[in-house]
């Protein structure tokens, strides 16, 4: 199945190479698609005929790939890199359709020499916010955006699952993402840091509903007003946000069924009248998800051991109930002056149940010992973020000011119960009990100003500040169950405060003249820690430049560079103990320091359709995942260290919106990475380096009766990670999705992971013996998602988001 799937990556790959080879050659303009081969048919009539014409957007700029066809026929073509096309039509033809996605179907009589101007579909602006100029999937130098509305699989679920479907994108379940091959991705919401990682990161992504969702931009190169973290780039996810006069109520409901079934439901309110806009959205998630893990490990014999066999199955079944919540209210006091308040919550309860059934051996004995586990874990955390904004804008040319102070309190509270019975092939079984009582919170209060100041039509500056103050209060309570009664366990009972402050300043000045645009910037921050075994503050300056050279109105070429930070996360700094087993321990790390990343990426783009990039990174103090044998046990503990260096260098690709037919749209993300990982372990210099490629497909399809259909699938081939490599992975999902009563509402039918094969395995060396692990969850399922839209009112113009802060770190 894998070569299949590789073979029909080759084909289209190569299919797209030549529509893309006949779009730079002088004769691009005669490629049409034709009902019949030219080869069979009958010689030309004059009973037909040859038009050719132009098609742009209100703005005048070309559209790439829109779709030129005569109704009810198959007779087609579509608009090059230009928006220039040239079909041949029957003489009768009486008129043609010229449609684009995110814009309104122009029905035209055929002509020679057209100029055809798309409008904005205003059904679409208003009911899922598609702006103008807008694709499926929009590439830039300095990131991607898409827009999961339109899409039959991405427009259903939650946020965890549209980011499982990205190209180029990596998420499991335990939060660990990874951005085109590369660890250290930072996730905003709005615009707005998330302040969570790892499992509580997944859980909120999980209670977010995909309908609400507007976009998602996957930035390679944030700006200096970015704070300077995510040396692997941002992901931005934007929430729906009407701006429409009078009433607007949205109502989705969607369902997924796997293993388990899963439901979303959520309702959103807008209301606009004179200078108010006020915006709500509700929304329930629950469902189960499962995690079945297989583990195998060997441990290297000595003169007096023989060599040790360690085998484990895991099977945890996940039950999840989440409400989430967000409310925000904007008044316009003048037509420059904007401010507003915002809440955003969300409540979560998990619980956990599972078994392990784990096996020592040797080559020559069947068994040496058998371990049975049960596991029981019940957590509920909580998440409150409030915002004040405000916005004023001096003039029409763009000079502005905003402000912001945002508060945010995250809270857990979780019961761990772990039981372990032991039998021997000789000696007396042992039965182990433990159960860790943790609870903790995070206080977090942030403001910050920003200046946008145009000198002139060719010169911009930009200037701002920020400042965070983070308080950690976190407590863990391990006891062990002897003769019937709990007895403290003082070696894991711990308590962590932790306390952060990070003052930031930065600048950055654009000038744009004639086809050079230069944008430099500088980003300082300075660092405060406070905590139980750390007390320390620094200053570090994270430059930022961008060189863009337009080669044509279609064509240029970019240079970027960065400096970035990245802070360990607040779970990795903390000591507690997570226990999975008596043979298998997750520590937190206090001594972690922050890495810093230096990145080149010279990029060249054709209009907002292709891009073609060769990047470099360099790390020091890479944050990594580790995994150590402790001495005299054979328990492995996972702890997060810092590495010597990481290094990492290729090529990528992205294509997006290539017309193969005026029924077909295909996508297309490829790149070719080496990853160089290099760490001292027991006074030796280790490394780990591998090249890897990451391929995905998105075919997106125009079915009869109004049905849309989409067909993607990506493969990413095994991949250096620290001490261990991932394994190769890959997915083909599929869905059809069809607007009914006059566009008022959408019903999607999705199914993703048709063969089960997106999951999770690792395969590395700890202390000189071997491991794998193969890692499954409920991700095959076949779905269904229905939303009703209802507005009374008008459009206006849409002001700017207030964006107010970047990413974190926190994670309890």
């Amino acid at each position: 199945m894998k070569r299949f799937i590789l073979i029909v990556f080759v084909i289209q790959c190569f299919c797209l190479s030549q529509l893309w080879g006949q779009d730079r050659t002088q004769n691009s303009n005669q490629q049409s698609l034709k009902h019949i081969s030219e080869s069979d048919s009958p010689p030309k009539s004059k009973m037909t005929k040859t038009i050719q014409g132009k098609i742009i957007d209100k703005a005048g700029e070309s559209i790439v790939g829109a779709n030129v066809y005569i109704p009810g026929t198959t007779i087609g073509t579509t608009s090059n890199l230009d928006g220039v096309f040239q079909l041949e039509i029957p003489a009768s033809t009486k008129s043609l359709k010229i449609s684009y996605m995110g814009y309104s179907t122009l029905e035209v009589a055929p002509e020679n020499n057209m100029k055809i101007t798309l409008r904005p579909d205003a059904t679409q602006i208003n009911e899922v916010n598609i702006v103008a100029k807008q694709t499926t999937i929009q590439v830039t130098a300095e990131k991607t955006t898409v827009y999961p509305a339109l899409s039959p699989i991405t427009s259903s679920g939650n946020a965890y699952s549209v980011l499982k479907n990205l190209p180029g994108v990596i998420i499991n379940s335990d939060g660990s993402l990874y951005l085109n091959g590369k660890s250290g991705v930072k996730v905003l919401i709005d615009g707005k840091n998330t302040y969570l990682s790892g499992t509580d990161l997944v859980n909120y992504l999980m209670s977010l509903p995909a309908s609400s969702l507007k976009k998602i931009e996957l930035i390679n190169h944030p700006s200096a007003k970015y704070e300077a973290a995510g040396n692997a780039g941002i992901i931005d996810i934007s929430t729906q946000k009407t701006n429409s006069l009078g009433y607007n109520l949205n109502v989705n409901t969607s369902y997924e069924k796997g293993k388990y079934g899963r439901a979303n439901n959520n309702i959103a309110f807008g209301y606009r009248k004179n200078k108010w806009n006020m915006n709500a959205m509700y929304g329930y998630y629950q469902g189960s998800n499962y995690i079945d893990v297989a583990i195998k490990r060997d441990f290297s014999g000595t003169a007096t051991e023989p060599l040790i066999f360690f085998d484990q199955d895991s099977y945890r079944k996940r039950t999840y109930k989440s409400h989430y919540f967000n409310f925000s209210v904007d008044f316009y006091a003048d037509p420059k002056t904007t401010m507003g308040v915002a809440v955003r919550g969300s409540s979560t309860n998990k619980i956990e149940n599972g078994t392990i059934h784990s096996l020592f051996h040797t080559l020559t004995t069947e068994s040496d010992s058998t371990i049975h586990s049960m596991t029981n874990n019940d957590e509920n955390r909580k998440n409150l973020t409030s915002s004040l904004y405000i916005q004023h804008k001096f003039d029409s040319t763009g000079k502005e000011i905003s402000a912001s102070i945002d508060r945010l309190y995250y809270s857990v509270n979780e019961n761990q119960f772990h039981k372990d019975v032991m039998t021997r092939v000789s000696g007396l079984s042992s039965e182990d009990v433990s159960q860790a009582l943790k609870a903790g919170f995070i206080k977090m209060y942030s403001g910050r100003v920003d200046l946008a100041y145009p000198v002139s039509n060719i010169w911009r500056f930009d200037a701002g500040a920020k400042s965070d103050f983070v308080n950690i209060s976190d407590a863990s309570d391990n006891e062990n169950k002897q003769n019937g009664q709990w007895i403290n366990d003082p070696a894991l009972s711990t308590t962590f405060h932790y306390n952060e402050n990070i003052n930031a300043l930065y600048v950055s000045s654009k000038v744009k003249k004639n086809a050079l645009t230069a944008v430099v910037g500088v980003r300082v921050e300075n660092t405060n820690v406070k905590a139980d075994s750390v007390n320390q503050s620094y200053t570090d300056f994270f430059p930022n430049l961008l060189l863009s050279w337009k080669l044509s109105d279609i064509h240029a070429i970019s240079l970027t560079y960065d400096k970035r930070i990245d802070r360990p996360n607040y779970r990795d700094l903390n000591p507690f103990v997570y226990i999975f087993d008596n043979y298998t321990y997750e520590e937190g790390n206090p001594d972690l320091k922050p890495q810093f990343t230096s990145r080149f990426i010279f990029s060249y783009t054709i209009r907002k359709a292709y891009r073609f990039s060769v990047f470099y990174t360099h790390t020091r103090h890479a944050i990594i995942k580790s995994y150590f044998v402790q001495p005299g046990t054979r328990r492995v503990l996972v702890m997060p260290t810092n590495m010597s260096s990481y290094n990492s260098y290729g090529i990528q690709g992205d294509m997006a919106q290539l017309s193969l037919t005026h029924w077909l749209q295909t996508s297309l993300h490829l790149e070719l990475v080496q990853n160089n990982y290099q760490w001292v372990e027991n006074g030796s210099k280790l490394r780990n380096k591998d090249f890897s490629f990451q391929v995905g497909v998105q075919n997106r399809v125009n079915l009869p009766w109004g049905w849309s259909g989409e067909v993607s699938g990506f493969y990413n081939s095994r991949m250096a990670n620290g001490q261990i490599d991932l394994l190769p992975v890959w997915q083909i999902s599929g869905g059809v999705q069809k607007n009914l009563f006059n566009r008022k509402a959408t019903l999607s039918i999705f199914s993703n992971d048709w063969f089960h094969s997106n999951h999770t395995r690792i395969q590395g060396v700890i202390s000189g013996g071997n491991v794998t692990t193969n890692e499954f969850d409920d991700h095959t399922v076949l779905g269904i998602s229905f939303t009703w839209r209802f507005k009374k009112g008008s459009d206006v113009k849409k002001t700017g988001d207030k964006k107010s802060i970047d990413s974190k770190r926190i994670s309890l």
